[in-house]
């Protein structure tokens, strides 16, 4: 039996560079409504809904990073809130990319908590984040009712600053309004 309805909506850009960094945008859109006439509660837990990411195992505590929009690192980013989050590394064979984890302002739980593993995951340092709305708090998803929310992701290869990254969230979160006038 199906309890739950979720619509993706994945749209993705190969934008080109900023400067001579390599970049690609990736909008994620995901639209939850209940399957059925009773409704559903996800339960608050430190993993679930919004976002997550995974990295290879190339990635870890020794060549990884993170940085949130509030300044926080791998160290102290899990379970704080943040508009985006830098996450990236360098490989063994050269070269650095990462993802720009982008929350939009709508989002439920904005700014979003976070989970982020610790610097010993594992053993070495596994790379894991996430945007997880339900991280503080259980939410009700109510028959009849869509639950929206929207993502953004530049994916690159060199290394942003925080300063460029800011920018790119604001004009997610604020994108320009066109007005057609007679």
């Amino acid at each position: 039996m199906r309890f739950l309805n979720f619509i993706l909506d994945v749209r993705v850009w190969n934008v080109g560079s900023y400067g001579d960094v390599k970049v690609w945008l990736w909008d994620f859109t995901s639209t939850l409504n209940c399957a059925t006439a009773s409704p559903i509660t996800l339960e608050a837990y430190r993993y679930g809904g919004g976002i997550g990411y995974r990295a290879t195992d190339e990635w870890n505590a020794k060549n990884s990073w993170v940085m949130t929009s509030e300044g926080k690192a791998r160290k102290d980013a899990d379970g704080s809130r943040a508009h985006w989050c830098d996450v990236g590394s360098q490989f063994a064979a050269g070269g650095t990319s990462g993802i720009l984890f982008m929350s939009h302002p709508s989002n439920r739980e904005f700014p979003e908590p976070m989970r982020v593993w610790p610097e010993n995951q594992n053993g070495h340092g596994d790379v894991y984040f996430e945007f997880c709305p339900i991280r503080d708090k259980s939410w009700e998803l109510k028959p009849g009712n869509d639950y929206v929310l929207k993502y953004r992701l530049l994916v690159y290869d060199g290394k942003i600053d925080p300063q460029l990254a800011e920018s790119i969230w604001r004009d997610f979160a604020n994108p320009p309004m066109v007005t057609i006038e007679k």
